[in-house]
């Protein structure tokens, strides 16, 4: 063990915060099991709390394997994926931690691709492109890159919050512990806390590479957590970490950044409002101009002010077309 707490036996450490997945962990576990990677590393899974048994297919994976290398904490209480995940984080020792979520899978090639790129490049952060897949099949996500570039510390957060090459989901993701170790995920957020401690993240990396190489596999699954966010509320912790990311903002260029995630935010909001029954619709829709209000987004100051993009421009119009829309529908409805 090093000064900064590594395990020079340990090159990655992989969290994995695990509740009620037993439909899906096994292959999940397996995937990380059967890595083509010449390193040493560990699987710390975090179970939180499981009621179906998936804390059960753990034990008896880690037996039939013989995974010395994986390790699982058990809790008895719920606490959150952020709270696992953060509990996993204080037990990590390798030099570079990753997170997965036990639903998806990694490529084989998957460690020794992101361990080699981080090596090569000095990075200390290395995000890879992902697939999005369910039963009908498999895509490229949108935000994927085609070539392999290098972003220097004053670049990561604009990227970041341009939010095309770079979203705040902490798996596909390999992180140096002793620059990046330190940060944590909030605690009692229901939604985008993975946004708000990426902006953390990224704020202080020093380099972070783009890869051109799959590294991950995401599974789309209909009962995901942001399905029922209009029903639960829990689009609003959404809206706030949004907000709040602005903090790691110290440049103009972050500034104008962070507005266009705004922007991004309202336009993505209000669509799919577009879809909701009429009760939720009229709250939603009085959040939307709440937030207009409170963040500025308004026409004139975004071309003349922030001088934003045409395609940020673009997201606006969309925006006040479906809240247009939504107020006819409300209208009719009536």
């Amino acid at each position: 063990m090093d000064a900064n707490g590594n395990d020079n036996n340990i090159s990655v450490s992989i969290v994995v915060p695990v509740f009620n997945v037993a439909t899906y962990i096994e292959e999940g576990l397996k995937s990380i099991a059967d890595q083509d990677f010449d390193h040493s590393y560990e699987v710390i899974l975090v179970d939180d709390g499981s009621t179906d048994g998936s804390v059960d297919i753990c034990r008896e994976f880690v037996q039939q394997y013989q995974a010395s290398n994986f390790k699982i904490i058990e809790s008895e209480v719920n606490r959150g994926v952020s709270a696992a995940r953060n509990h996993g984080l204080d037990k990590a020792r390798g030099r570079y931690f990753m997170f997965f979520d036990p639903d998806d899978l990694l490529p084989s090639n998957a460690l020794s691709v992101l361990y080699g790129t981080a090596k090569q490049f000095n990075a200390a952060i290395v995000k890879g492109n992902n697939t999005i897949f369910n039963d009908a099949g498999e895509t490229a996500a949108p935000y994927n890159v085609s070539q392999t570039c290098m972003l220097d510390k004053e670049r990561i957060l604009t990227t970041f919050y341009e939010h095309d090459k770079l979203r705040g989901h902490p798996w596909g993701k390999l992180f140096l512990r002793e620059q990046l170790g330190s940060y944590r995920f909030p605690i009692g957020v229901r939604m985008a806390q993975d946004l708000f401690y990426c902006s953390e993240v990224f704020s202080h990396a020093e380099s972070l590479v783009l890869l051109d190489q799959d590294v991950y596999r995401y599974r789309k699954r209909a009962s995901g957590s942001t399905g029922s966010k209009y029903e639960s509320g829990s689009y609003l912790d959404w809206l706030e970490s949004v907000e709040k990311t602005s903090r790691f903002a110290t440049t103009p260029d972050h500034l104008r950044a962070h507005k266009n995630l705004l922007v991004r935010t309202m336009t993505q909001l209000a669509r799919e409002c577009v879809k909701l029954p009429k009760k939720p619709a009229e709250e939603v829709l009085s959040v939307i101009e709440k937030h207009c209000d409170k963040w500025n987004i308004r026409l004139l100051p975004l071309i003349f002010k922030d001088r934003l993009s045409l395609r940020t421009i673009g997201r606006y119009l969309k925006m006040r077309l479906a809240t247009r829309k939504i107020r006819h529908q409300l209208q009719r409805s009536q």
